[in-house]
């Protein structure tokens, strides 16, 4: 979330996944976004693929990670009373931490890079930083997880 005096974001991100091998969990993740800057406001919808490596440290309750995410949106901007609609694709490239509160719920912070393309505009990028919950399910019989 970011707020200004006249600007406010929220975004809702969340995802599912499976881990296919030891520590290695690949999914996809749903955003939502509103947006107002100034006299502008914008809503966006977009889905998209992620891979994620969490690194084994002797503590069980903090692991290292990298995550990877493209995601495709539709945002819809109205500015003034012109509405439009624009496609959006973008790269997230993020390392970070997850602390585990117990065996299956962690909070993490992400940090890294952002690189969109608009529909006929010049692509964007910037920091990148996200904090939030991760819940594991272990999987049956498997030794895996599925992530939401």
């Amino acid at each position: 979330m970011n707020t200004a005096k006249s600007n406010n974001e929220v975004t809702i991100q969340p995802m599912a996944g499976y881990f296919f091998a030891d520590n290695f969990a690949a999914g996809s993740e749903f955003k939502l976004s509103y947006s107002k800057f100034g006299a502008e406001k914008s809503r966006s919808i977009g889905v998209g693929p992620f891979a994620r490596y969490y690194f084994n440290l002797k503590s069980p309750s903090f692991k290292p990670l990298v995550h990877s995410t493209v995601t495709f949106e539709s945002v819809n901007t109205n500015e003034n009373g012109t509405e439009s609609t624009n496609t959006v694709t973008s790269i997230y490239i993020l390392g970070g931490a997850a602390y585990f509160i117990n065996e299956n719920v962690a909070v993490e912070a992400l940090m890294g890079y952002n690189r969109s393309k608009y529909e006929n505009q010049d692509s964007e990028g910037g920091f990148v930083f996200r904090l939030g919950f991760q819940v594991h399910l272990t999987g049956k019989g498997s030794g895996t997880s599925t992530r939401f």
